[in-house]
C-alpha cells in the first residue's frame, strides 16, 4: 500500500460507474489510478477524485501496468474559486494539459507536485495575468533543463517537446486583454 498527496490532472471513464484519474502526486510523480465505483452515488470517492483537487490518497501498486487500484483519497483542498471562473479553468487546464504532455509518468520528482500545485493554488486566489502563464512555462521549461533567456519558454517547449497542448495562442490572447 502506498500513501501520497496529489493534485487530480485529468479523469477519463472507466466502465459504467469508475474512473481513470492521473493524478501529480510527490512522491511518485504521474500516476494513474482506477477508482472503482467513483462515478455511484454514495461512494466514499465521489467529490474527493475531482479536477484540480488535491488529495491524500492511498493506493495499491499495480500487479502489471500502470494503472493503480485507489484505495481510499482524503480531500485536501478543493481550489474552489478556479470553479466560479471559466478563464481561471481554462488556464489551470492548459497548465495541466501541458504538465502531462512534457513529464514521463513515474517520474519521481516532488518538484513536479510544487509546480503545479502552488501554481493552481496562485490561479484559483489571484486576478488573471499573462504573467501567470509565462512563469509556469518558465519554470516547467527551468525543471526540464531547457530553458534560454535568449527566447520565450514557451519557444523552447515547443522546440523540445514538438508540440504545445491546443489553445495556448487563444489562452494567451484572453490574458493580454
Amino acid at each position: 500500500m502506498e500513501k501520497d498527496t496529489g493534485t487530480v490532472l485529468r479523469q477519463l471513464p472507466l466502465g459504467e460507474n469508475g474512473l481513470i484519474v492521473v493524478w501529480c502526486t510527490r512522491g511518485h510523480g504521474i500516476i494513474r489510478t482506477a477508482a472503482r465505483g467513483a462515478r455511484k452515488p454514495g461512494s466514499e470517492l465521489a467529490g474527493h477524485v475531482d479536477l484540480f483537487h488535491e488529495c491524500e490518497l492511498l493506493f495499491d501498486h499495480a500487479r502489471s501496468g500502470d494503472l493503480h487500484p485507489l484505495k481510499t483519497a482524503t480531500l485536501a483542498n478543493a481550489r474552489l474559486p478556479l470553479r466560479g471562473n471559466l478563464h481561471k479553468l481554462r488556464l489551470a487546464s492548459y497548465m495541466a494539459r501541458l504538465l502531462l504532455a512534457t513529464v514521463e509518468p513515474g517520474a519521481a520528482d516532488p518538484e513536479w507536485h510544487r509546480l503545479i500545485s502552488g501554481a493552481l493554488d496562485y490561479v484559483a486566489e489571484n486576478p488573471l495575468r499573462m504573467a501567470i502563464l509565462t512563469h509556469f512555462e518558465k519554470r516547467l521549461a527551468t525543471l526540464h533543463g531547457i530553458y534560454s533567456p535568449e527566447r520565450p519558454a514557451h519557444t523552447a517547449l515547443l522546440r523540445h517537446f514538438h508540440h504545445l497542448p491546443p489553445g495556448r495562442d487563444e489562452l494567451a490572447e484572453l490574458l493580454q486583454q
